[in-house]
């Protein structure tokens, strides 16, 4: 609780307001959810050669909005082996992101 009021007593009046807003419309709660949900998964695994991935590894973002999937990579060469393997060339929305702590 110490960390919390330090961060409280930083913010000038202004920010301090936006910060009211954000927790009544529920912004900091969703962000919370979502932090315990990065933090519940980090442990994951290659979706190729099943070795343990860290915090680094890469991420594939693929498929339509409604039903999109993330497959985690231990090195370069297992996301391209999966891409060559496992996706569709039409798929049309594809991201690569290098994932890294506090996402």
């Amino acid at each position: 609780m110490n960390n919390f009021n330090k961060f409280l007593e930083e913010l000038n009046n202004d920010e301090l307001e936006l910060f009211e807003k954000d927790l009544k419309d529920g912004y900091v709660q969703k962000y919370i959810d979502r932090k315990k949900e990065y933090l519940r998964l980090k442990d994951k695994s290659c979706a190729v050669c099943g070795n343990i991935v860290d915090e680094e590894c890469f991420v594939l973002t693929f498929g339509e909005p409604s039903i999109r999937k993330r497959a985690h990579f231990c090195g370069y060469d297992c996301m391209q082996y999966f891409i060559e393997k496992n996706i569709r060339k039409d798929i049309k929305s594809i991201k690569i992101e290098k994932a890294s702590k506090g996402q």
